[in-house]
């Protein structure tokens, strides 16, 4: 008798073992799914690019992937609170449509936020890097906020011939932190740079 069941369960298996050479589909449990093409997954708003009203902690993301230099934090309260970060950017390649690649350097960037996003950044001359010309900082300004019309507001020594910026603000500052702009007596010119 029990020779007879293992012969019949030997013949089972053996038949099981053939569909798959027949071409018969052998069922294991669950219904075929008919899989579907897809497309990688991108987020509405990319990480290799600043936007105005970014997130603190994904403008932090943006500084390590980049590797900014984080030289200096403070935090004011008024009602709510507002946060500046001083960075040295890391010198990354930004590509504008149909032009060269600007590399974001000659600067030092501090960023300012209010409620944990991003308000506006003021950028001044680092020199040990050659500083910055307002054509280089229109077109940094330009790749780093792609997608955004910006209010740009610039110092600049009028008798320069090399057109250096000593300061340069894009965005709003929040009025807690006013005090960090204007340093010179140079009047501010303003600028608006369309997408």
């Amino acid at each position: 008798m029990k020779a007879g069941r293992l012969f019949g369960g030997g013949c089972f298996l053996l038949w099981l073992a053939a569909l798959p050479a027949l071409g018969l589909p052998i069922k294991n449990g669950r219904l075929p799914q008919e899989i579907l093409p897809q497309t990688p997954a991108r987020p509405a708003l990319e990480a290799d690019r600043l936007y105005l009203g970014m997130r603190e902690a994904d403008f932090a993301a943006y500084t390590r992937v980049h590797g900014w230099s984080a030289l200096e934090q403070s935090a004011r309260l008024q009602r709510k609170a507002a946060m500046a970060m001083l960075y040295l950017p890391g010198g990354e390649a930004l590509h504008l449509p149909g032009g060269p690649a600007v590399a974001a350097q000659g600067t030092f960037v501090r960023a300012f936020f209010e409620r944990g996003r991003l308000s506006g950044l003021q950028l001044f001359p680092n020199f040990g890097e050659g500083g910055l010309t307002l054509k280089d900082l229109q077109r940094l300004s330009r790749a780093w906020f792609p997608d955004e019309r910006l209010q740009l507001r610039y110092q600049m020594l009028p008798e320069d011939a090399t057109q250096q910026v000593v300061e340069a603000i894009l965005g709003r500052i929040p009025t807690v932190f006013t005090d960090l702009t204007g340093r010179t007596s140079l009047p501010f010119q303003s600028l608006v740079l369309g997408p």
